[in-house]
């Protein structure tokens, strides 16, 4: 995060393809927040991405939102300073807190890794076929963990939404749109549809358009 030129209107740096980027932008529409949605492409070499986008991301990649004065990079990040800020999708007491950081932690590391990179070599063939089939091994085993919490609750974290729920949730539409998930296990595919229930609730193709739609179709 840093400091930058305040705007009356936050913008969103964001990619269609992209469901860390779809996470901030799902969030913005979840917490009822106007903004500015600025595309990058990524098959741009980062070196030559817009100077813009490169002067506020501190990493060359996106989502970044400029709000309040401030960069924010990182997907879940942005997910739980809108949540703050809104005073929506958060938690109860300590407890969950600390469980729902636990499950963003999780995410960074399983979901945003492994089905990520199968969504990728899916819709791409980005990766050698041994790497990719291992990619996606490994994200059907972390859906297969959401579905076993997901069987015993409505949410991840107790019985409401929270920014757990969508930073889980943001590869889903990619993954099942690009085949890496045929089979919808019921407590999983019950979970998507409270989510797609929310107030606010935006898919890619709503968000991003004509872009993401031929892309995943």
């Amino acid at each position: 995060m840093s400091i930058v030129a305040h705007h009356e209107t936050p913008i969103l740096y964001a990619a269609p393809l992209s469901g860390y980027a779809y996470k901030a932008a799902l969030m913005l529409r979840l917490v009822g927040l106007e903004h500015e949605l600025r595309l990058i492409d990524l098959s741009t070499p980062r070196a030559e991405r817009p100077a813009e986008f490169r002067a506020v991301a501190h990493f060359d990649e996106v989502p970044v939102l400029l709000i309040d004065g401030l960069a924010i990079c990182q997907s879940n990040v942005i997910c739980e300073y809108l949540a703050r800020r809104e005073s929506v999708l958060q938690e109860g007491d300590e407890s969950q807190r600390l469980k729902v950081r636990e499950w963003l932690a999780w995410e960074a590391e399983r979901v945003g890794l492994n089905l990520a990179h199968a969504c990728f070599a899916h819709q791409f063939g980005a990766h050698p076929p041994a790497v990719a089939k291992w990619y996606e091994l490994r994200a059907l085993q972390d859906l297969e963990r959401m579905s076993e919490v997901l069987s015993k609750r409505d949410f991840l974290v107790g019985e409401q939404a929270s920014v757990a729920d969508v930073a889980c949730y943001a590869w889903m539409p990619y993954a099942h749109a690009s085949g890496v998930i045929s089979a919808v296990p019921t407590p999983l595919r019950d979970w998507m549809a409270r989510i797609a229930a929310l107030p606010g609730f935006a898919t890619p193709h709503a968000i991003f358009g004509s872009i993401v739609r031929e892309a995943m179709e």
